[in-house]
């Protein structure tokens, strides 16, 4: 990554040392920086993603409380009709 070649042409004074060394120091810092931005782009859509799924799913499980409610009470009319209708109804006599 912080090369300058394949070594038959480098720096040899002080000066242009330092200047290949900031390269390549700027070099580095550069691609970490578009790397870091990429990455947190990355885990800003998924954590929306994840907070917009969190949500639906609790929109639909206070839906769905509310459909079940609706059923058991339904169903605790049936069955209370139910047993009305067994005790209003006449015995037969064994044959």
């Amino acid at each position: 990554m912080s090369t300058v070649g394949y070594g038959d042409r480098y720096p040899v004074t002080f000066e242009g040392r330092v200047v290949a060394a900031t390269l390549m120091i700027a070099g580095i810092a550069l691609l970490g920086v578009v790397t870091a931005s990429i990455a947190s782009w990355f885990l800003a859509n998924i954590r929306s993603t994840a907070a917009e799924a969190a949500r639906i799913t609790e929109d639909e499980l206070r839906a769905t409380s509310a459909q079940l409610t609706e059923v058991l009470a339904e169903l605790r009319a049936v069955s209370g009709r139910l047993a009305e209708l067994e005790r209003d109804r006449p015995t037969r006599p064994s044959a």
